[in-house]
């Protein structure tokens, strides 16, 4: 039993760096221009809706798998450097598509407000 415990701990100790080596090289992945690094995180907001929405069945797996894997081509895009406006509206294209398929993208009540209130501002609005 000795010999086991003596090898577990041998191989998490080998181990140890390999892991943090992998977590320093995903962590320079991350872009420095402030656009890039905002649409790289978005990118990643996105990926991770597509794969919790197809694991709580709100949309078909094929398609969530379709959808990260385009939030993906965007975040490695964002990761080069590339923070431009058309990069920025595919990830936009990609988020709406994927609240479409879950459901989510309809508007409520009559637009003005950005659809986030049913009955728009009530006449008392802000108190």
């Amino acid at each position: 039993m000795s010999s086991s415990r003596a090898f577990l701990i041998a191989t998490i100790v080998a181990l140890v760096p390999i892991a943090d080596g992998a977590l320093a090289a995903e962590r320079s992945a991350v872009p420095t221009d402030i656009a890039a690094r905002a649409i790289f995180n978005q990118a990643e907001g996105v990926s991770q809706g597509a794969r919790n929405a197809a694991r709580l069945k709100f949309v078909d797996v094929a398609k969530a798998r379709g959808l990260e894997a385009e939030a993906i081509q965007v975040r490695n895009e964002a990761a080069r450097g590339n923070g431009t406006r058309e990069l920025l509206a595919r990830l936009d294209d990609i988020s709406q598509r994927l609240r479409n398929a879950t459901g989510e993208g309809q508007l409520f009540g009559n637009g003005d407000d950005g659809g986030y209130y049913p009955a728009g501002y009530e006449a008392g609005f802000p108190r």
